[in-house]
């Protein structure tokens, strides 16, 4: 888009350089104004370029943050399920060692009995 410069500003040229130098400043003037504008065009697009880059790999890990949590989730649930299963593996075995020791040795039921009030 071609732009005007300032008439107050092109006064001031013809004044001070002619008027047929004058046009050829001004004219100089709009296209480095133009070459401003579509260089600033151009670094506009590349810095939303790069922001978009940026957010894509934000949203990316993002997701993946989504999927550790569900893995850490599912780990956790089965680290329960296993020491629900030692618990109840280490009551069946005190169990059977608690009876496997009565059964064994006399004096120890004969002691459990004393205790429980069984016997005196």
């Amino acid at each position: 888009m071609p732009r005007v410069i300032d008439l107050e500003l092109l006064q001031l040229l013809e004044d001070k350089l002619g008027k047929e130098e004058a046009r050829k400043v001004a004219q100089a003037i709009e296209i480095g104004l133009e070459v401003m504008e579509k260089r600033a065009e151009e670094l506009a697009i590349h810095k939303k370029l790069e922001l978009r880059d940026e957010l894509t790999k934000e949203l990316a890990s993002k997701a993946d943050l989504q999927i550790l949590r569900a893995e850490i989730q599912a780990m956790e649930a089965k680290i329960e399920r296993e020491i629900l299963r030692l618990d109840r593996k280490f009551t069946i075995l005190f169990i059977i060692l608690f009876f496997t020791l009565i059964l064994v040795n006399q004096n120890a039921l004969e002691f459990l009995l004393k205790v429980l009030g069984v016997i005196k």
